[in-house]
């Protein structure tokens, strides 16, 4: 297995990948998350982007796991202290390949690429029910900052 930054040639064998990410996310938070078919624009936009990229695991030529990774920067507020970090906002492995080290691989390629770029660390958020995932974040040492609390009018 190779973890390596995707191109615009990888687009169509990521497309499925996530729209089957965004069809998990919307069985988990169906108030909040869409069952979207992705068309290529976001990975396109993302892979052209300096400041993001897209992580993929790729055996036998197909992509297994995939991870979007962005460059940011804490508000610039005087009672915040001043970060550049690392943001995953998207991250899945396909289900056949889970607990097999794939997710792993590319944790390690995430901090790699946040330290490449002097980052201060990575964050990410995970739905509150996908339980697999917060384990396995658990497991990679990832703590948690925070809570998002929501008030359904």
């Amino acid at each position: 297995m190779e973890i390596r930054l995707a191109t615009t040639a990888d687009i169509k064998a990521l497309c499925p990948l996530l729209t089957e990410f965004f069809a998990c996310n919307a069985e988990l938070q169906p108030m909040f998350c869409i069952a979207a078919i992705e068309s290529g624009e976001y990975p396109k936009n993302m892979i052209e982007s300096n400041d993001s990229d897209f992580l993929i695991a790729v055996e036998n030529d197909a992509i297994i796991g995939f991870m979007h990774i962005n460059k940011m920067k804490t508000p610039q507020y005087d009672a915040v202290a001043p970060h550049n970090y690392g943001e995953i906002m998207a991250f899945m492995v396909t289900a056949s390949q889970r607990n097999q080290g794939v997710g792993s691989k590319l944790i390690e390629a995430a901090k790699q690429w946040s330290k490449n770029r002097n980052l201060d660390y990575i964050e990410l958020m995970s739905l509150i029910n996908a339980n697999e995932a917060n384990h396995f974040y658990d497991r990679e040492d990832f703590v948690t900052m925070s809570h998002i609390r929501r008030f359904i009018l």
